[in-house]
């Protein structure tokens, strides 16, 4: 399963290419540390053993959207960009997972859910998986290789999406929609 880091850059990217960044700093901050939450929050589920399950689903995108909506969560200017944002960002969690190795059962995400407990896994891994055997030897140089992978894949992707993003909103004085 990929990292913390690299489901963060991917968040950012996904939501800046929903949302674009904030202006000035303090929304842009605010906007960006809860995107990352966002990106992040699904792996929650390691606290009560059940990861790669519900949480990493449509299911719980769909309602973490719409408390994200509901309670105007700083990603988005309207309830409906709110949810888009918020919805395609946790999904991205799973989706990355899915496209990782898994050697941990059962394998893959419970994608699906509630429709399907079925767990889905993609042949063609692009990440590589993050130990959490913390006291295996060269367990902290794997875990950091890749994670750099990671960032080497998705910082490009992100740092495209910032500029697109925040060059039209300069342009066009900031006010330009979505």
């Amino acid at each position: 399963m990929p990292s913390p880091i690299g489901h963060s850059l991917a968040g950012l990217a996904v939501g800046w290419a929903t949302n674009r960044p904030g202006r000035p700093l303090r929304p842009l901050l605010a906007q960006a540390a809860t995107l990352a939450a966002l990106s992040v929050a699904p792996d929650l589920d390691l606290l009560w053993g059940r990861h790669s399950r519900e949480t990493h689903s449509l299911g719980a995108a769909l309602i973490v959207a719409g408390l994200a909506a509901w309670w105007r969560w700083p990603i988005g200017p309207t309830r409906p960009r709110i949810f888009l944002a918020a919805a395609l960002v946790w999904l991205a969690h799973p989706l990355m997972d899915a496209f990782s190795i898994d050697n941990a059962p059962p394998v893959g995400v419970m994608l699906w859910w509630p429709f399907s407990t079925e767990f889905v896994h993609s042949a063609h891994a692009f990440f590589d998986p993050i130990s959490r055997s913390w006291g295996s030897p060269g367990v902290w140089t794997h875990n950091f290789t890749a994670a750099a992978h990671e960032a080497a894949m998705i910082a490009p992707i992100l740092l495209l999406v910032w500029l697109l993003r925040r060059s039209k909103a300069i342009n066009m004085g900031g006010h330009g929609g979505p």
